[in-house]
């Protein structure tokens, strides 16, 4: 019988009886599970998570933990739970709780440590790291995975194994982060002491040092990180924008050919050869490497952006609008993709619709003199002379370099 439709009128007896006998047997399931004890829901949720059944396990943890609030080790694997389930937030609150009780488990620490890294609450992170640093740690069962590049789990460590280098180099990233080069480049130096074969060490400290505008110094690091491992993605893109920044353009596209070649499902390099495809002027290369980054990474603006750009360059007016345009709707005040737009429609002599972006990119952007300069011609061509002059001595005093037969054409 379908208990969720209406029971007919004329139902049996013994249909009766046997509705009665399921009801009564599933609130005798209801009133066995709720006497669980709080150890035994632990325990049922600990298998859970063995299982990868987290939805189970934070069903269990939460009775254990409503049973008894007290119940510490129910906090952090609730925490570990929600982790799993993408709720970091939820998270480090439990991970707080259960520190506020054991404040030396270094286990629990560490996880409270890379949260708050990735929240970006970084003086927070620093003072787990730092504690984790100075403490000798306890015995600990527990495994952690270090992921490589691809996200692939392929290092394995405990609180005491390889630890000390990890510590040391998030602690270089914090400082990175926080503009302290100079002690993020002392933590790094320090990992790379105490552990030289792990290629990410090489390639952060050579991050730091590009930031610091130690460029030499950043593209050794960068070199070395590809040295021990020649497939490392980031070291190689790095690598390679530096190369470009150098003007060594074909050194660039050529790294980053290789970086593509051994993993084609990275947006980033793709994006970086396009551009440097575009200052090369090679339009159809740039608008195939754009098409292969919007495929891979559909919302970051900057790529629909120079794709616009791109097929503007190659004539197709109407692909270069549509790109303008959503490159707009991913980012709503990019002054740049409002300028573009206004000046493809000033191109096609849609004036009004022209002086309409790029008003609102000088509302985004109030210094943005080109944006005054577009205007003040577009005004200019529509015969209004006193906007477009008052436009035209906005972008003179933004330091728009102005011919002086345009200036004495518009301002009479």
């Amino acid at each position: 019988m379908n208990l969720q439709q209406p029971v007919p009128v004329s139902f049996s007896l013994h249909g009766l009886i046997l509705l009665f006998a399921l009801v009564s047997y599933q609130l005798c399931g209801q009133s066995s599970s709720s006497k669980l004890q709080p150890s035994q829901l632990f325990q049922l949720g600990e298998k859970a998570i063995q299982n990868k059944a987290y939805k189970t396990a934070l069903a269990h943890f939460n009775e254990c933990l409503r049973l008894d609030p007290y119940f510490w080790d129910a906090y952090h694997s609730r925490g570990f739970t929600k982790e799993k389930l993408g709720d970091p937030k939820g998270a480090l609150t439990d991970y707080n709780i259960f520190l506020e009780s054991k404040p030396e488990n270094m286990e629990v620490l560490f996880s409270r440590a890379v949260l708050r890294y990735n929240y970006g609450q970084w003086a927070a992170s620093k003072e787990d790291f730092i504690k984790l640093l100075k403490s000798p740690g306890g015995e600990t069962n527990t495994v952690f995975f270090q992921a490589d590049q691809a996200g692939v789990a392929n290092k394995v460590m405990t609180i005491q194994s390889g630890m000390k280098a990890s510590y040391l180099n998030y602690l270089g990233l914090i400082d990175w982060r926080m503009k302290s080069y100079k002690q993020a480049i002392a933590y790094l130096d320090s990992a790379i002491k105490v552990n030289g074969k792990e290629a990410d060490y090489w390639m952060n400290r050579g991050i730091v040092k590009q930031y610091s505008r130690d460029t030499l110094g950043a593209i050794q690091d960068y070199k070395q990180a590809l040295q021990l491992n020649v497939d490392h993605q980031l070291a190689a893109h790095n690598l390679a924008v530096l190369s470009g920044y150098q003007g060594n353009q074909k050194e660039a596209e050529r790294l980053l050919s290789e970086t593509i070649e051994k993993n084609p499902t990275i947006p980033y390099p793709y994006e970086e050869r396009g551009y440097i495809r575009m200052k090369a002027k090679n339009w159809k290369g740039a608008l195939a490497d754009f098409n292969m980054a919007i495929s891979l990474a559909p919302g970051e603006p900057d790529n629909w952006l120079n794709r616009g750009i791109t097929k503007e360059k190659l004539k197709n007016m109407e692909g270069a609008m549509a790109d303008y345009t959503q490159a707009i709707i991913f980012k709503s005040d990019y002054e740049r993709a409002w300028l573009n737009r206004g000046n493809l429609l000033a191109e096609l002599n849609r004036l009004k619709e022209a002086i309409e972006d790029y008003t609102v990119a000088i509302t985004h952007y109030p210094d943005y003199g080109l944006a005054f300069y577009n205007r003040a011609l577009a005004y200019h061509k529509l015969g209004q002379l006193k906007q477009a002059c008052a436009d035209l001595s906005r972008a003179q005093k933004l330091e728009i370099r102005i011919d002086k037969k345009v200036m004495d054409t518009i301002c009479k």
